[in-house]
């Protein structure tokens, strides 16, 4: 199905002791070098292990964990099939468009309930294991054709940093703008350090991306440790109260953010609910359709392939375009303050490798 910087995600059948068959992904890391064997090994052992515990609509289910040789470890997970947040606003960018409104707040507030459901996730036992994720970037936002939205990887960060090789360079450098500057710099992320990483989906979505193009790895790896926000020139003006949202999310000193993932759901969902946005599964159905009609949508009936019917953007966007003194409200879209930074994983629709 794809490649990632870690990891091969291929389809397969995962077939019971009875004979009960599901079709899921398959993901297979990379061999692990002798000298970094243990510690990879056993941070993606505890991953799989924690992971498995949580049990939410939001999050992808892990199915099981092995060896596919001494060195190669596997995880199945449940399969999505959709598209990544990744793909999503790199194909909105492309047409110099931004997320329509309504699909942004859907996506943010499902996001919440995801991390939310994860750390309060328990054992078998009831163990309480606070799972947080570590390292959210919109590659591990999963968006399937039904209009979920669905979280995967928690965890799998830990076992990144425990490899010295370059490709742990190479995949803080692609995921460095969305970590909260204390991750950045080394030290062990909770979930304030989520909230912090939602804060940045949230506003790439709402606004633009965190870093201009023009700065290279290094600089956006010094900015991130700072926890720089850069601000364009021309950049849309959202309602106060969702503004306050993203800046509390966005506070460079963890003590100042929400305690947790549920807390900035919550206030992020009455500010949804006073716009007029419930639940946005049809409208992030009708914008998956939209950038992506070569994966199976008919123009001329504006259906997918599975045959969901595809729907206007709410009225919220309509409201905010007008709020902007757009001269085209219906459109549902916003200008493009900057360029996105190029992220060339190729496994966007791949489970989020």
């Amino acid at each position: 199905m794809g490649r990632g910087t870690m990891a091969t995600v291929y389809r397969g059948i995962y077939e019971g002791a009875c004979g009960v068959r599901r079709t899921v992904a398959i993901k297979v890391f990379d061999t692990i070098a002798s000298d970094e064997h243990d510690a990879i090994l056993s941070a993606l052992t505890t991953a799989a292990h924690r992971s498995a515990c949580v049990s939410h609509p939001n999050v992808v289910r892990v199915e099981d964990f092995g060896l596919a040789g001494p060195a190669q470890p596997y995880t199945v997970v449940e399969l999505i099939e959709g598209r990544t947040l990744a793909k999503m606003l790199a194909s909105f960018a492309k047409r110099r468009e931004r997320i329509p409104t309504d699909v942004a707040l859907f996506v943010g507030n499902e996001i919440a309930e995801a991390l939310a459901g994860a750390r309060l996730a328990s054992t078998p036992e009831g163990q309480r294991l606070g799972v947080v994720h570590g390292d959210l970037s919109p590659c591990d936002v999963l968006l399937s054709w039904h209009g979920e939205v669905k979280v995967s990887d928690f965890g799998v960060a830990v076992a990144a940093r425990a490899a010295s090789s370059v490709r742990s360079v190479r995949a803080l450098a692609r995921r460095v703008s969305f970590l909260a500057p204390e991750v950045a710099r080394g030290q062990m992320g909770d979930a304030r350090s989520d909230v912090f990483s939602l804060g940045i989906i949230l506003r790439e979505m709402l606004i633009g991306p965190r870093f201009p193009s023009f700065i290279n790895e290094q600089q956006a790896l010094g900015w991130a440790r700072e926890g720089i926000i850069h601000t364009g020139i021309f950049e849309p003006q959202l309602p106060s109260a969702l503004q306050c949202i993203v800046a509390r999310a966005l506070e460079k000193d963890p003590a100042n953010r929400y305690p947790h993932a549920g807390a900035l759901g919550y206030e992020l969902r009455r500010v949804a609910l006073a716009m007029g946005v419930g639940d946005g599964r049809s409208f992030l159905r009708s914008a998956l359709a939209r950038v992506f009609a070569e994966d199976g949508e008919d123009e001329t009936t504006g259906e997918l392939h599975l045959g969901l019917p595809t729907a206007r953007p709410s009225g919220v966007v309509d409201r905010f375009a007008r709020l902007r003194g757009e001269d085209n409200p219906e459109s549902g879209t916003l200008p493009i303050a900057g360029d996105v930074l190029e992220d060339d994983d190729s496994d966007d629709e791949a489970q989020g490798s």
